[in-house]
């Protein structure tokens, strides 16, 4: 048996064979092909000769001059073959075996692995507690303990309190007593990370500093500090709310998508770590939704109903699915038969994601935006205030409040909400940068406008492009709003001669659909501008 396989040729074989045959195997031909062929070199001691020209030559059939760089198919078809193969283990129970197959990320070469066994809790679902478990230990206090000798106490009750509003996090902690004890049994639970921190106060401001470490890989994954002035004669009172200001920055840092946490759950996730494969199905939304990348909605979609058919308790995977269809109501996508109208389907699943989370925050988003679409605006108002209230450091539902808040021109409201929400996240789904869109458009500061529709950066959506085209028509750059309603002819054919009731259903104050109309009153209707045909010459 060779030694970096860890498994004999035998057993991988077997394994290879399960995997092709399996119907949760959902592959082509041409990728079941390139598996085989990837495992049968790396077996034969060939894995150094993996690249991908020679994959493109020995399995995709390109010829002798095939450039990688210029032809991207093993690129992309790695990346479909990845996720067939962390589908299959994510929902085969059988597949749950002593050996794996995987393919990480940068490299073609297939790796063996033998997962350790982990304990199960009886009567926990199997699928939603695989997220990621973060213990926090009680922060130390190193200066002025005389005279504030529970700030590190406190501290750490405000982070804990903060972390449970993300409702993707099981977050773990010592009891918070008069007498808190600084022993816990980390082994009672399965523990992920382990939060700690130390508190400095001195004189004229509070130093919080934290680290986060992989307990199983032993290494340290982030780190962070904090310092906030204070006044040197503050009281308690004061000193609380200081401290609670740094809690809801660290939560946010470490809970929210895109934060620490979930950056380490990709990563596990593509080293086909058991126990965050639940995870990753919400981390693949999380690309879909930022920018809005509709070409995987339908797998997005079979693949969660396949997920929630094996956990129905999974809160969040039924919160994400109606997103999904949600979208697929809004951007036209046909989701078969079984589903004609997918807002129904939408309102369904977020009602059961509330039903199984009330708390959660996520569940209250998905459920506020598939009754925005249904025609509900102030209802999913309030839906989408619930979200942010439940967590006010994430700053998506922030965003998402805002947004909505903003296309019913309540500038006061939503403004503010989308401002913060980009500060908190600089990563922040380009689409809500509409909301800011409407407003300096309809404050009549059309380059800020323009530039905001700019930066909405979802390329298979058809309505930045118009924002562009209406702002760039205000300025009288009249050739370059052609072009623009050219691409959203392109990516949505017909947009244009039915805006007026597009954006109504969109919910947007009919105020502003009319300032966004009357934009393009200098086109000639009658010759129908965005017709392909006579807007070809400017794509080119």
């Amino acid at each position: 048996m060779a030694d970096y396989l860890k498994v004999s040729p035998e057993e991988a074989l077997a394994e290879l064979e399960r995997v092709l045959q399996s119907a949760t195997f959902e592959a082509t031909d041409r990728n079941k092909r390139f598996l085989k062929y990837v495992v049968s070199e790396t077996l034969a001691g060939r894995g150094d000769r993996i690249k991908a020209y020679s994959i493109g030559t020995s399995v995709f059939g390109r010829g002798d001059g095939f450039d990688p760089l210029q032809d991207p198919i093993v690129r992309i078809e790695a990346g479909r073959l990845r996720r067939s193969l962390e589908h299959h283990y994510l929902l085969t129970p059988s597949a749950q075996g002593n050996l794996r197959i995987a393919i990480p990320k940068g490299t073609y070469v297939p790796v063996f692995e033998r997962p350790h066994p982990e304990p199960t809790v009886a009567g926990e679902p199997v699928l939603h507690t695989m997220a990621p478990h973060l213990l926090v230990k009680t922060f130390d206090q190193q200066s002025c303990t005389a005279t504030w000798p529970d700030l590190g106490r406190v501290l750490t009750t405000q982070v804990i309190a903060a972390l449970t509003k993300f409702s993707d996090l099981y977050i773990y902690g010592p009891p918070v007593t008069a007498r808190l004890s600084n022993s816990v049994d980390e082994h009672a639970v399965h523990i992920d990370y382990k939060l700690t921190g130390n508190v400095t106060i001195a004189k004229d401001h509070i130093l919080a500093e934290f680290l986060i470490q992989d307990v199983n890989e032993w290494r340290f994954v982030w780190s962070h500090s904090i310092k906030r002035p204070i006044d040197p004669a503050c009281d308690l009172t004061e000193l609380v709310g200081v401290s609670s200001t740094i809690a809801s920055e660290v939560a946010s840092i470490i809970g929210q998508r895109d934060g620490v946490i979930d950056s380490e759950t990709r990563g596990k996730a593509c080293k086909r770590h058991k126990r965050f494969l639940a995870s990753q199905k919400l981390v693949e939304f999380q690309d879909y939704w930022r920018k809005v990348d509709l070409p995987r909605n339908e797998p997005l979609r079979r693949d969660l109903e396949k997920v929630i058919a094996a956990d129905p308790d999974f809160a969040g995977a039924h919160a994400c699915l109606s997103l999904l269809y949600t979208d697929a109501d809004r951007y036209g996508i046909d989701c078969g038969p079984d589903y004609p109208r997918p807002i129904e389907r939408a309102l369904a699943l977020a009602g059961r994601a509330v039903e199984l989370a009330p708390r959660s925050g996520r569940c209250h988003h998905a459920l506020g935006v598939a009754k925005w679409f249904s025609g509900q605006p102030e209802p999913a108002l309030q839906e989408l205030k619930t979200a942010s209230s439940l967590n006010p450091n994430d700053s998506e539902f922030l965003a998402e409040f805002g947004l909505r808040s903003a296309m019913r021109m309540q500038w006061e409201a939503g403004i503010p909400m989308l401002i913060a929400s980009f500060e908190r996240n600089p990563l922040q789904s380009g689409q809500y940068r509409m909301g800011l869109f409407f407003f300096y458009f309809a404050s009549e500061d059309y380059e800020e406008a323009l530039r905001q529709a700019l930066l909405a950066e979802a390329p298979m959506v058809a309505h930045p492009n118009i924002a562009c085209a209406a702002a760039l028509s205000r300025l009288g750059r009249h050739a370059e709003a052609s072009q623009h309603l050219a691409e959203a002819e392109a990516i949505a054919p017909g947009l244009f001669s039915r805006l007026a009731a597009d954006l109504a259903k969109r919910q947007i104050h009919p105020d502003l659909i009319e300032m966004v109309v009357r934009s393009f009153d200098w086109m000639d209707r009658d010759t129908n501008p965005v017709d392909k045909r006579k807007l070809s010459h400017l794509r080119r």
